[in-house]
């Protein structure tokens, strides 16, 4: 849900919950505006699920508690923003929900380059529904040549060296104007 959360995957992962912990363990980042509201529903709506202990919501990770649900996870739910990039690196699979009206399209711009590489699934906003996140959840976890194709993929999107080049050319670039 990224560092502010997104009401609208919150609400999809709420009403797939009591579905969804049958079968997964959940790390959920709601964002901190969201974090009571998104809890005490999920707690209602697990009151007698036996597999309620699956289900952990938090406000905010911050970065090394991110790093150890990447490193946990199997598939990352998240938006199309600069987060893209650390589950690029990660090279987790990815369900990737793009933001339909964002600055200049660039969610949905992220998410489609993303995709190219074979890295995520995207499902458009307007599609966003319980039933079909569980679907490709499921689609995703019982095809592991699938996931592995996609961890590969992201690992190859991922450019992890690009802080060095840029210092390298700006460093060129500064050399060529001292004389």
């Amino acid at each position: 849900g990224g560092s502010q959360g997104s009401q609208l995957i919150n609400d999809t992962i709420i009403d797939a919950l009591p579905d969804m912990v049958q079968k997964f363990q959940l790390i959920h980042q709601t964002g901190k505006n969201n974090y009571k509201e998104v809890k005490g529903t999920a707690e209602v709506a697990l009151k007698d699920n036996p597999y309620n202990y699956r289900y952990k919501p938090f406000e905010y990770l911050n970065d090394l508690a991110m790093r150890m649900s990447a490193g946990a996870a199997d598939i990352v739910i998240s938006r199309a923003g600069s987060t893209l990039f650390e589950i690029a690196a990660w090279g987790v699979p990815s369900i990737i929900i793009p933001i339909t009206k964002s600055n200049g399209d660039h969610q949905r711009k992220n998410a489609l380059s993303y995709a190219h590489s074979g890295a995520c699934v995207i499902i458009e906003e307007f599609n966003l529904a319980p039933h079909l996140l569980i679907s490709e959840i499921d689609r995703l976890i019982a095809n592991p040549e699938e996931m592995k194709k996609m961890s590969t993929a992201a690992h190859g999107f991922a450019k992890l060296d690009a802080a060095h080049k840029i210092a390298e050319e700006i460093v060129v670039l500064a050399l060529s104007h001292e004389r």
